[in-house]
């Protein structure tokens, strides 16, 4: 096994997962508070690995743990080795002092069973879940005792929180109209507005973003949504959720970059704002009910595959959901399938997150030859696991 530099905590993670599954044999389904729902869980018949095409590794749950190559048995390893990595891989993660760390004893045994490097993918078929998934799972419902091969992707609650929907250039960008008397020479100002950060012992200037969204507010300026920036964008919301639904991310990215100055918004907030201020223009009752489904609809969406890089069929890359450890070394599952709860632990979990501006080409002021004044707003949801 290859591990020259060490591995970061989030794939020590992802291991972690691994070894703590096969020792429990099962995984428990939690809340959206991230607590265990004592009477829902799987029960883990294997755990699937494909790092090489062409070549599937099965790790069977038992006393004592059976690997098959392609259906051909390779080895028998006792259930205890792998109880004792887990403790010993949450050891390394919650003593580490540096950002990558390694251990040989956790290398020699991975590559005595056939695991080649930690953070390869743990299936790249594409038949299963378009290799999204960072562990493939073969399960049986405690409930009804049938069997399905489930993708899930790995987070951890113990360091930086990952993220659901990344910025991609201009591929999420939406465009607003500069409501107000924009002039030239206020937009020169707007654009000149940088400040200073030390990263690494080095002096570098970024974009103001909370000042400038507060420079337009105080001096009367408002946004008005125009579109998303590209084309497939639009499309992809409209197939998602209706019409009103690129209208509805321009309403979450106002009030998040204009209204909050770019500040930690999580999603709940944002609905309420909708709600209250009837973005998209319902006009009928209950609003709140409304935007939240379409909301949740949509981060749903974006977990089973949903971008705006290109068209988007609506047919779903995985079929899992998230398993999480936590920082009491719980592991846990959000299940997609239990769709209510799932949507309601994104909403719950997940908050704004302003990428960059210079990589993601937005947050400037500019003029068309209409004589009118734009500006891009950059969607990113990012996780906020931790609770304190």
């Amino acid at each position: 096994m290859s591990d020259k530099k060490g591995k970061n905590i989030g794939e020590w993670s992802e291991m972690y997962i691994f070894f703590k599954l096969m020792s429990d044999r099962k995984v428990y389904v939690a809340d959206k508070d991230m607590n265990r729902l004592k009477d829902v869980f799987l029960n883990i018949i294997s755990i699937i690995r494909e790092e090489d095409k062409g070549y599937e590794y099965r790790y069977f749950t038992g006393d004592i743990v059976k690997i098959t190559l392609n259906g051909k048995q390779v080895a028998e390893v006792d259930v205890s080795k792998f109880t004792e990595s887990a403790r010993r891989v949450w050891n390394l993660i919650t003593s580490k002092k540096d950002t990558t760390f390694s251990d040989s004893e956790i290398v020699n045994f991975l590559t005595s069973i056939f695991i080649k490097n930690i953070s390869s993918p743990a299936q790249k078929k594409s038949h299963f879940f378009g290799g999204t998934a960072d562990i493939v799972l073969d399960t049986m419902d405690y409930r009804s005792g049938v069997s399905q091969i489930m993708g899930f992707s790995c987070k951890s609650d113990i360091d930086a929180a990952s993220t659901l929907f990344n910025a991609s250039g201009d591929n999420t960008n939406f465009e607003f109209e500069i409501v107000g008397n924009m002039t030239d020479d206020i937009m020169k100002t707007f654009n000149a507005m940088y400040h200073k950060v030390i990263k690494k012992g080095e002096a570098k200037y970024e974009v103001a973003t909370g000042e400038r969204m507060r420079f337009l507010k105080s001096n009367g300026f408002d946004l008005r949504f125009i579109k998303p920036t590209k084309d497939v964008a639009g499309q992809n919301l409209i197939r998602c959720g209706g019409l009103e639904t690129p209208k509805i991310v321009g309403g979450l990215l106002k009030y998040f970059y204009f209204e909050c100055a770019g500040a930690s918004t999580g999603i709940e907030e944002a609905i309420n704002y909708l709600a209250e201020n009837d973005f998209v223009g319902y006009e009928f009752d209950n609003l709140y009910a409304t935007y939240r489904v379409k909301i949740a609809n949509l981060l749903y969406a974006m977990f089973t595959g949903l971008r705006f890089s290109k068209p988007w069929s609506g047919r779903s890359d995985v079929n899992g959901g998230y398993i999480v450890v936590k920082r009491d070394g719980d592991v846990v599952a959000f299940h997609s399938c239990i769709a209510d709860e799932f949507k309601d632990f994104l909403i719950d979990k997940l908050k704004f997150e302003a990428p960059s501006c210079s990589r993601h080409k937005y947050m400037d002021i500019y003029k068309k030859s209409d004589g009118k004044y734009y500006i891009k707003l950059a969607l990113q949801f990012r996780f906020k696991l931790k609770n304190k």
